[in-house]
């Protein structure tokens, strides 16, 4: 068991505060030697890509404008010296030079905790098929994801109809009676 006697106490107590995406609007991103990425300078669009799976390009594009936008949203809200005491650099812009992803991140990086409401019963489903196949949830979930990026990109309108028909067949399904 570990001795929680001596506790770690002397935190770096720092607020760094965000705000909503949209309000970091008008970031400039410095490009990679090569010119931008698709997905740098706006959200990703259907109709201007080549059929096929999410590229590595398109990922990391999509992931350096996330970055930028949370960088703008921290410089936007937080103290200069709250933002000093952290370990970040004097200005928006340097961060952006410096601290923005240049590469894909490697598979075998430290694993990124993320937060997805998913309903219960579709948790109690995952559960159940990860148990079956003999995997842990997380396991399970890795693998499905991974397995369906390798698939080709769906059609927008296509994504929102078959959204549409689950949540006609579970919840509204539900609703009028027609599950147990």
């Amino acid at each position: 068991m570990a001795d929680t006697s001596q506790r770690r106490t002397n935190y770096r107590k720092v607020k760094l505060t965000a705000v909503k995406p949209g309000d970091a609007s008008g970031v400039e991103i410095p490009p990679l030697p090569g010119g931008p990425l698709p997905g740098e300078s706006g959200p990703l669009v259907h109709a201007d890509r080549e059929p096929g799976p999410v590229t590595d390009a398109e990922a990391l594009g999509a992931l350096r404008r996330r970055e930028a936008i949370a960088l703008a949203s921290m410089y936007a809200e937080s103290s200069p010296q709250a933002l000093a005491d952290a370990g970040f650099p004097p200005t928006l812009d340097e961060a952006l030079r410096t601290m923005l992803s240049t590469a894909m991140p490697k598979w075998d990086s430290k694993a990124k905790p993320v937060s997805n409401r998913l309903a219960a019963p579709l948790l109690a489903l995952m559960a159940a098929r990860a148990e079956l196949e003999g995997v842990k949830v997380n396991a399970w979930l890795e693998l499905t994801v991974w397995e369906k990026l390798a698939e080709p990109v769906r059609d927008p309108a296509e994504v929102a109809k078959a959204y549409e028909e689950m949540k006609r067949r579970t919840v509204v399904a539900e609703r009028v009676g027609l599950h147990p």
